[in-house]
């Protein structure tokens, strides 16, 4: 389906097309940026620089724009800000035990964003999917207890994904799904089917012939798709979730990358009442050196959709 399509279809609760200039939200300016507020750009961190996440009219996946992020020669992890949105302008959509949620974009790369090896990186961050705001005013930044990013898995060319900036009485921070292959072998994308994506493919290639891992590629509009059904809440964990994330190329059906669960995502403190309603997207690279100077790289987004059911493929 196009992406209007997509976005009036049941159980849809936003759409963001990157075509209207308010979509760029950069709040009252300053480092802060549009923090605080329901959705937009916040800069790198202590700068006031807007130039790195900008509206991009000349390269689109549909409508007038996308958002554009710039990768500098010399910066560092945070090289290039931050767009964030709730799941919906009062806070009212969230997800909590027993419910479940996906969220779709498409996203570009630049063959310099996928080719450089980043000194110091531990791979850049495409989407981390999070705590939503509370009313009243109480915020959450993008490393929340909940988290759930998706990351170049230290800069092999391929997603990963992990759950929680905080530990939980069932696992540690950054709880990566990773699935053990006895006796000393795991599966990176558990949804690959033969010969797989195995962490021991490292000498010998991660990609075909030898390897079968979902890959990023350079120059086309690629889709994601990620869904969390979120388990009981029982003390500061949501016991028996799940989470699965598809990819496709453009123009291809999507296909199964990572299926996880059940498994105990982070629920955070007890009290807090943390449900998933916040989605962030950056290419944070944790570690990234900024004294390497590396070519200028650019990865686009576009076409967010998030929804109660799932989404059908993009066209």
């Amino acid at each position: 389906m196009d992406f209007a399509t997509r976005c009036a279809q049941p159980g849809v609760v936003k759409c963001v097309g990157f075509d209207d200039p308010s979509d760029f939200n950069t709040g009252t300016g300053g480092t802060n940026g549009a923090y605080g507020q329901n959705s937009g750009i916040i800069p790198p961190f202590g700068t006031n620089d807007y130039t790195r996440a900008t509206r991009d009219t000349t390269i689109k996946a549909s409508g007038n724009s996308s958002l554009k992020f710039t990768i500098p020669a010399n910066s560092g992890s945070d090289s290039s800000g931050t767009w964030f949105t709730n799941f919906s302008s009062d806070l009212s959509v969230q997800f909590d035990s027993n419910q479940e949620f996906y969220v779709q974009w498409r996203q570009r790369f630049s063959p310099e964003f996928i080719g450089t090896v980043y000194q110091g990186g531990g791979g850049f961050k495409q989407i981390i999917v999070g705590t939503g705001d509370q009313p009243g005013g109480t915020l959450f930044s993008s490393c929340s207890s909940l988290e759930l990013p998706v990351f170049n898995y230290y800069q092999n060319g391929f997603p990963a994904m992990y759950n929680s900036c905080a530990g939980s009485s069932a696992h540690g921070p950054y709880d990566g799904f990773y699935e053990p292959l006895p006796p000393y072998d795991f599966k990176l994308q558990n949804g690959r089917g033969a010969p797989g994506c195995l962490y021991s493919m490292k000498n010998t290639g991660y990609f075909a012939p030898n390897g079968n891992c979902f890959a990023y590629v350079a120059n086309e509009w690629m889709t994601f798709q990620m869904y969390v059904k979120v388990g009981q809440r029982i003390g500061d964990v949501f016991q028996n979730s799940y989470i699965t994330l598809w990819g496709a190329r453009e123009g291809k059906p999507s296909e199964l990358i990572i299926q996880w669960g059940p498994y105990s995502l982070n629920a955070g403190t007890p009290g807090t009442n943390e449900r998933y309603g916040k989605l962030w997207l950056l290419p944070y690279n944790t570690g990234k050196d900024p004294s390497q100077t590396n070519p200028v790289a650019y990865t686009w987004y576009d076409e967010l959709i998030i929804s109660r059911n799932k989404i059908a493929d993009a066209r």
